[in-house]
């Protein structure tokens, strides 16, 4: 199931998911925003670490700490918590589209 979300990060910026998920594992997921990252890979490299993951808060938190940890990511205006909050939001939103859209 295909869902979205936009979620303004308290004290950050805007970050909009595009979330594909089933039996509850995320199977891929867009990050865009008006955030930075920095090497701008860094999005991709978040987003593929989150492949296979249940949507579960603490699961997308540490999974992205350890990404950004790994290859020295350098973030401004989006956090771990960010991310795993607008991922829940767009799978939250699941709930309440009209079956087909």
């Amino acid at each position: 199931m295909i869902c979205k979300s936009v979620y303004k990060i308290p004290d950050g910026k805007l970050v909009k998911i595009e979330l594909d998920f089933s039996a509850d594992k995320i199977k891929s997921v867009k990050i865009n925003g008006d955030f930075f990252l920095h090497p701008e890979n860094g999005v991709e490299l978040i987003e593929n670490c989150l492949k296979g993951l249940k949507p579960e808060k603490k699961l997308i938190m540490a999974a992205v700490d350890g990404e950004v940890k790994k290859n020295s990511l350098q973030l401004f205006g989006i956090t771990s918590e960010g991310v795993a909050d607008a991922i829940l939001l767009a799978k939250e939103n699941a709930k309440h589209e009209p079956e087909g859209v």
